[in-house]
């Protein structure tokens, strides 16, 4: 994929309409308020990659802090829009968040990837700097 036009921009609290504009990529559409909230924390980050002026990817991430830990970032969730996979774009936003995560002192990083979703287990493994640990993960709904 040719990078010239990608451009990966972490976003801001003048990024709404952004937000809105690109709901497809979100599983459900922006919530105004929480999206406002979102883009004004200092300790959430929404990276979106935009493509001719079209957001076709996205990843967000927390800043997670606890008392006998650096902070450190936890990553929510990567969506790359049908009809871009597999073109480099995740991987890019990925390494872009790893680029961050070391350059502002938010290490190590992790995320979760759900047992039954194979592409996504396949993307991480494919990043092959990544450690992967067994785990379980619970959930309330």
């Amino acid at each position: 994929m040719s990078d010239g036009a990608l451009e990966i921009r972490l976003l801001g609290p003048d990024d709404h309409a952004l937000v809105t504009q690109a709901q497809g990529l979100f599983d459900n559409p922006p919530i105004a308020d929480q999206t406002r909230a979102f883009l004004a924390s200092d300790r959430d980050y929404l990276w979106f990659a935009i493509l001719d002026g079209q957001p076709v990817g996205f990843v967000s991430a927390t800043s997670v802090l606890h008392p006998d830990k650096l902070p450190h970032l936890f990553v929510n969730e990567l969506e790359t829009r049908d009809g871009f996979r597999r073109r480099g774009i995740a991987t890019r936003l990925m390494r872009t968040v790893q680029g961050y995560g070391k350059a502002h002192g938010l290490w190590p990083i992790w995320l979760a990837a759900e047992g039954d979703d194979a592409q996504a287990i396949a993307f991480y493994r494919s990043l092959g700097d990544m450690e992967e640990r067994g785990a379980t993960v619970f959930e309330w709904e």
